[in-house]
């Protein structure tokens, strides 16, 4: 998901019938430039080259797991055919699904660190080169916050840095949570929480950090979880039921859902999480 905003102007968009690395492109119908919509760059036209800003958002999750957590939502109704898409059972990619395909190209995808159809959530973490480091919470995973962190290829402060950013990728498939719904991982020297729930396919990536602290967090129940602190946190909408932080919510982190081969393709460098 993305904000339509870009420089002050909002731009509408549409299916352009085309792909891309095997992968659909959109276009916007200002200046008919072509977007990627897994990485949101413009790759062709007046705008290439610009980015639209990813919106955090929950790639998937069952109507009934959704409805029990945002009572009041409204839901978009698309005419389709003669009827509402949301009544439309059958999947049209049913059969691609199911089976081994990769795209339409005939691109050969080498990347055999996973299977091609492997579901993955896929995350990119951005951090500013020399953010202040974080206070651990009770003897937890975080740096001393006095000096930060410098970035990976470059340091803090570097006259004539052409990009104060380091972005770090990594995947999580899907088999990592067959016995839990939740990982505590570090990206990029940002504490983050992977929640996935076989139940309802929901997910969510969110920093583990409240009060500027790392925390760390276990499985109670479904999508419900305890921080070190007795805290309990729904990790659909990731507020605090219960205990010291009752009320605050977690931020958020922008994730996908997707196969392998695709991210990969898109995302060479990335790296893999492995229990």
């Amino acid at each position: 998901m993305y904000s339509r905003e870009l420089e002050g102007e909002t731009y509408t968009f549409g299916v352009s019938g085309k792909l891309w690395r095997d992968a659909l492109l959109m276009y916007d119908h200002q200046t008919r430039s072509l977007w990627s919509h897994i990485t949101g760059e413009a790759i062709q036209g007046q705008l290439k080259g610009k980015k639209l800003k990813p919106l955090v958002s929950m790639p998937q999750i069952t109507w009934k797991a959704w409805k029990e957590n945002y009572s009041d939502t409204q839901v978009l109704s698309v005419p389709f055919r003669g009827a509402m898409r949301e009544s439309i059972s059958r999947d049209s990619y049913e059969g691609y699904h199911k089976s081994q395909d990769t795209g339409v190209s005939g691109t050969k995808y080498t990347d055999k660190r996973l299977p091609n159809k492997q579901l993955v959530i896929g995350v990119q973490v951005q951090r500013k080169y020399g953010d202040d480091g974080l206070v651990g919470h009770d003897g937890a995973d975080g740096q001393a916050g006095a000096d930060g962190q410098a970035g990976a290829d470059g340091k803090p402060g570097d006259p004539g840095a052409v990009d104060q950013y380091s972005t770090q990728y990594r995947a999580y498939p899907l088999t990592q949570f067959t016995k839990t719904a939740m990982i505590n991982d570090t990206v990029n020297g940002v504490p983050l929480l992977i929640f996935h729930d076989r139940e309802s396919f929901a997910t969510a990536v969110f920093k583990r950090i409240v009060d500027n602290k790392v925390i760390i967090f276990t499985a109670i129940d479904g999508h419900f979880a305890q921080d070190n602190s007795g805290t309990e946190w729904n990790l659909i909408t990731g507020k605090a039921t219960k205990g010291k932080h009752k009320g605050e919510r977690l931020q958020r982190l922008s994730s996908v859902n997707i196969y392998w081969f695709a991210w990969a393709r898109f995302y060479p460098e990335t790296t893999i999480y492995r229990k």
